[in-house]
């Protein structure tokens, strides 16, 4: 394997989320219309950043999944996959995968708690996941600990946003 560069992870935990699904289970647990509008300004303020290299890695489960959908429609990443890991909370697996295949980007998008213990396992920092937050990270040396880069909430895709064109705005 050849030496590759620095690491860019971009952490997001998943839009706003029904309480329930119709069947009972929380994998089927859908986006609400304004976890849909979260998913979609999340990932149009994301089009402002260099993450032309980007692979969006999502849990399986459906919420996950349709704020990954909404990146994807914006960014047309080149790898675009379920993790089973982001479930499972198996980072040393998500670790294994970004280093085997030589990625320059990945944007991991998953749940809490486990998005926040990752966060303060490879940066040393302690932060609030809430719902549709973004939180950007940098490699210090490949295999290594990352550097903290920042920590966005929905509210400030919002305000980036005039409201007739930021559906996220309530």
């Amino acid at each position: 394997m050849g030496r590759r560069c620095n690491l860019d992870l971009v952490l997001i935990r998943h839009a706003e989320a029904e309480e329930h699904s119709a069947d009972g289970a929380d994998a089927s647990r859908r986006l609400t219309a304004r976890g849909a509008a979260q998913a979609a300004g999340i990932a149009r303020a994301l089009r402002q950043f260099p993450l032309q290299d980007a692979e969006i890695w999502y849990s399986p489960k459906e919420r996950t999944r349709q704020t990954a959908a909404a990146l994807q429609a914006e960014l047309q990443a080149s790898v675009y996959r379920a993790e089973e890991a982001l479930i499972t909370g198996n980072l040393s697996r998500l670790q294994f995968a970004w280093q085997e295949d030589q990625a320059k980007q990945v944007i991991l998008v998953g749940h809490q708690p486990l998005l926040g213990d990752w966060i303060a396992q490879l940066a040393g920092i302690h932060l609030p996941i809430a719902k549709a937050s973004v939180t950007f990270l940098r490699e210090k040396t490949p295999g290594g600990r990352f550097q903290f880069l920042g920590h966005f909430r929905p509210e400030l895709f919002a305000a980036a946003n005039p409201p007739e064109k930021n559906p996220c705005a309530c």
